[in-house]
């Protein structure tokens, strides 16, 4: 028989009332309101991309959906170089010599990702009209702003595995509400995708080291979580190098954790990292001769590796040692570390309670492990900034909602023990401590609003290259910009003119130069009267270009913040 229709009724009312209706509300309100916190936090930041980074990735991922290989429009001389003396420049037919150079310095799953999202939804890379660009506003902040969520929702998982619902739920929102989280996703970088990688893999191991503690686990209840978390450390080495410091961490997690049954977990995951790089490590051997391209050359050299990717030619290293220049790099980043310079932990109230945690003996197993991979992981981090510079401490952004996690759960173990019996009082508190976090994000959102001119507009490096066919060379000192919003064809500025000539001559003829105020602004006396800036000073200001100087064509924009020059007057006549 069937129950009458008010019973009906009055159950629906009471699971709305009563049941599962108030959490499902309260939960669609919060995933609303963070929504609306994201958009404004992108409304009034997004001015266009300002991070050389992330248009470098852009314009390759560019590249990938037009031709279906990573070949980049950013042409710097130091690879030139170093292709010819391996003899591996090679001309493809049809193409000028410089059309098809394979990329050497980013890792490729970023790039990759975004090129295959360009190709799917079909994205037109059309002039741009103003300071934003639609591929940037309508495909890459809102795909960065999906993983940014999703890490949320694994920080929710990891803190309901190691703690309790009440510590996830409120270090989410500490994550959510961050100015940094949101920077990185309208910045463009790999770093939000990067971050989602490096929690999945988290998420497989607490959910190990879990089921380890309550229950003896094996065979495929064990290493299918280690190999998923295992295929996430591959995604995310190959999305930032230097995020392969996870990986030690990772296995000594392992390690602690399941003790002598961790050999066989160890080396699946060794095993899994080997297979899924070695595809990129043959292509790398194949174009180069080296298994991760010049990334490592570059790095290596630090804060003057600049200077190496605009040589045409074998640059002096008596001024530039290397092992001298490691040890001050280690010194740098040690200071850097150990002062948390750059690195997002809001107001530091979670980073004060999650050092103070290191003297605290937690009972459970899987939360005593985490904390000393994470140490591992920073402590390996500074070391790998000593070699290959202090940017690579940015990799510690990763950290942050695990330091926010540790930080919470210990808020609350002092809050249990002032045994508050006034609920109001303690949920004030709460409070308290969640707004103190996110007073940079509310800073942040204050005007003025931030923008990315000087030097990068979008309609302005458009406009300088419309003129140019996208396969014609043209020299800038922001070739990131140019190949990213002109689909041109870029030469990062050589150090002389020496230099430009030559390659003008030898590989491919130079049509257009384009020197904004990344160069115009360089200190006068010692860089553009007496350094590597010397020879380019004169063609900055137009008077006198020297004798035989292809590019004859030219005037200044913006009141002389930038000049552009060309073969001839594209801009008024034919060829």
């Amino acid at each position: 028989m069937a129950k009458p229709f008010n019973s009906s009724a009055q159950n629906l009312v009471y699971h709305l009332e009563v049941g599962v209706g108030p959490a499902i509300l309260k939960t669609t309100l919060y995933i609303i309101f963070m929504m609306l916190m994201a958009l404004l936090f992108v409304a009034t930041q997004y001015q266009g991309f300002n991070n050389p980074r992330a248009m470098d990735q852009a314009q390759l991922a560019r590249s990938f959906s037009e031709t279906g290989r990573l070949h980049t429009r950013l042409i710097r001389p130091g690879d030139l170089r170093y292709l010819e003396q391996k003899q591996k420049l090679t001309q493809q037919p049809d193409a000028p010599v410089l059309a098809g150079i394979p990329d050497l310095v980013n890792a490729p799953a970023y790039p990759l990702l975004l090129g295959t999202m360009f190709k799917v939804f079909r994205t037109s890379f059309p002039q741009a009209t103003a300071a934003k660009f639609s591929p940037e506003q309508w495909m890459i902040i809102p795909m960065n702003l999906l993983f940014c969520f999703l890490s949320g929702l694994l920080v929710y998982l990891i803190g309901r595995q190691l703690f309790s619902p009440r510590v996830a739920f409120t270090s989410v929102t500490i994550m959510l509400l961050s100015a940094q989280l949101w920077a990185g996703a309208v910045s463009g970088t790999e770093i939000s995708f990067a971050l989602l990688c490096f929690l999945f893999a988290v998420w497989c191991l607490t959910s190990v080291l879990k089921a380890d503690a309550q229950s003896e686990i094996s065979g495929l209840r064990l290493l299918i979580p280690v190999g998923l978390g295992a295929l996430s450390l591959a995604l995310l080495f190959l999305t930032r190098y230097a995020s392969i410091v996870m990986v030690p961490a990772y296995v000594l997690g392992l390690f602690l954790g399941l003790k002598k049954r961790a050999w066989l977990p160890a080396a699946l995951v060794v095993l899994i990292l080997g297979v899924v790089t070695a595809p990129w490590v043959m292509r790398n051997m194949a174009v180069s001769g080296t298994p991760f391209g010049l990334a490592p050359h570059y790095a290596i050299r630090g804060d003057v590796q600049d200077l190496y990717m605009r040589s045409y030619a074998d640059v002096q290293d008596q001024d530039v040692s290397l092992f001298r220049g490691m040890v001050v790099r280690t010194l740098k980043s040690l200071n850097d570390a150990f002062t948390f310079k750059d690195i997002p932990l809001g107001s530091g109230m979670a980073l004060g309670l999650f050092v103070a945690t290191y003297f605290y003996a937690f009972q459970r197993k899987p939360v005593k492990v985490l904390r000393w991979c994470i140490l591992a992981a920073y402590g390996l981090l500074i070391l790998a900034a000593g070699v290959f510079g202090s940017h690579q401490l940015e990799v510690a952004h990763l950290l942050f909602p695990l330091v926010i996690l540790y930080g919470t759960a210990f808020f609350y173990l002092l809050l249990d023990r002032l045994q508050i019996s006034v609920q109001i009082v303690s949920l004030a508190l709460v409070t308290l401590f969640v707004l103190m976090q996110s007073v940079p994000l509310l800073v942040t959102l204050m005007p003025p609003k931030s923008s990315s001119y000087p030097p990068y507009r979008a309609s302005d490096i458009s406009l300088v290259t419309t003129p140019f066919a996208p396969q014609e060379l043209v020299c800038t000192d922001m070739p990131w910009a140019t190949a990213w919003y002109g689909g041109q064809l870029s030469l990062y500025l050589p150090l002389n003119v020496d230099q430009f000539f030559e390659i003008h001559d030898r590989l491919q003829p130079i049509n257009g130069l384009y020197l904004t105020m990344l160069s115009r602004n360089r200190p006068y006396q010692s860089e553009l009267i007496r350094g590597n800036y010397q020879s380019w000073k004169p063609i900055m200001d137009l008077n006198p270009l020297p004798r035989g100087f292809p590019l004859r064509a030219g005037f200044p924009i913006r009141g002389g913040e930038s000049v552009i020059l060309a073969d001839y007057n594209r801009w008024t006549t034919g060829p």
